[in-house]
């Protein structure tokens, strides 16, 4: 251990990097920072809410995402572990001496409400304990309110099933995104004279409410403003659930590459048009009551 570099390593899921999670972590890297020390991050790969919860469960931000949303807040190591039962049954001793087998920590940084080891017995009490029985330090960060309820990936998620993606995005610090690889379609959209990006969702992805919203559509490294549709094309008759992008203002072909889509703000249902031309006019007039908002 003695060649490791020290670390302050930060504890916790993290699994929506929300402003809580932001909280604790730059705390942590503020310490490092004055002390010289590095910033790593624990948390679990996979879907860890599958594993102790139900099978239904979804993440808000997959691990890859979830790597590059930590890497920007300047963690230099990401410690992700295994979202399996023999993981999760390890003591809550044992998994402080794993910890300290594979890192030199010189302190942990954790929210009020953290728990570890199995069955979640180890709490915020027993890290400090441990912590000055190894001659580190363990410094606590505050529960981080919002609306009159504590930030949450929990509440994150019931926004998002209710299609308020303004509190949404509020809660996690930025916009609401998707990631995926544009699949060539029925070209139904390029016909009406909307092509649209069109990607699926990883099974373990939760995405917002099914409806029609306005957003950004990120291709390399520009975004584009755009109206995006989340759901089934009931007009069609197709109930398979897409994300259809309408990048305004952009001509291209985007199939094979990989966007990002944000979700800004919630514009209307879906819902099915009598007619094609029906179609068209209320794409029309999207388009229009997007341009006429105000996004930074």
């Amino acid at each position: 251990m003695l060649d490791k570099q020290k670390t302050v390593i930060a504890l916790g899921c993290f699994d929506s990097v929300h402003l809580g999670h932001q909280k604790v972590i730059k705390t942590a890297k503020k310490y490092a920072d004055e002390n010289g020390l590095t910033l790593t991050v624990f948390t679990f790969s996979g879907n860890l809410k599958a594993i102790i919860g139900s099978n239904d469960e979804q993440n808000v931000y997959l691990t890859e995402e979830r790597e590059k949303l930590l890497k920007s807040l300047g963690v230099n190591d990401i410690y992700f572990a295994p979202s399996t039962k023999e993981f999760l049954s390890t003591d809550k001793k044992d998994f402080l001496d794993h910890l300290n087998q594979k890192y030199n920590i010189a302190c942990y940084f954790s929210g009020e409400d953290y728990t570890f080891g199995a069955f979640g017995k180890g709490d915020v009490c027993y890290l400090s304990a441990y912590a000055k029985e190894h001659n580190q330090k363990h410094m606590v960060v505050k529960t981080l309110n919002m609306f009159d309820q504590k930030i949450s990936t929990t509440l994150i998620k019931k926004h998002l099933k209710d299609g308020q993606i303004d509190k949404v995005n509020l809660l996690l610090g930025r916009n609401f995104s998707v990631c995926g690889t544009v699949f060539k379609d029925r070209q139904v959209g390029k016909s009406l004279g909307f092509p649209t990006a069109n990607i699926k969702l990883d099974k373990d992805k939760i995405c917002v409410k099914t409806g029609v919203y306005v957003g950004k559509t990120k291709v390399d490294v520009k975004e584009y403003l755009s109206i995006i549709n989340c759901g089934a094309r009931p007009t069609f008759n197709l109930n398979e659930s897409v994300i259809e992008s309408h990048l305004i203002d952009f001509n291209g072909n985007l199939y094979g590459k990989k966007i990002e889509v944000y979700f800004l703000s919630y514009l209307r249902d879906i819902k099915k048009f009598e007619s094609q031309d029906k179609l068209k006019e209320q794409l029309s007039f999207d388009i229009i009551k997007a341009k006429e908002r105000k996004y930074d």
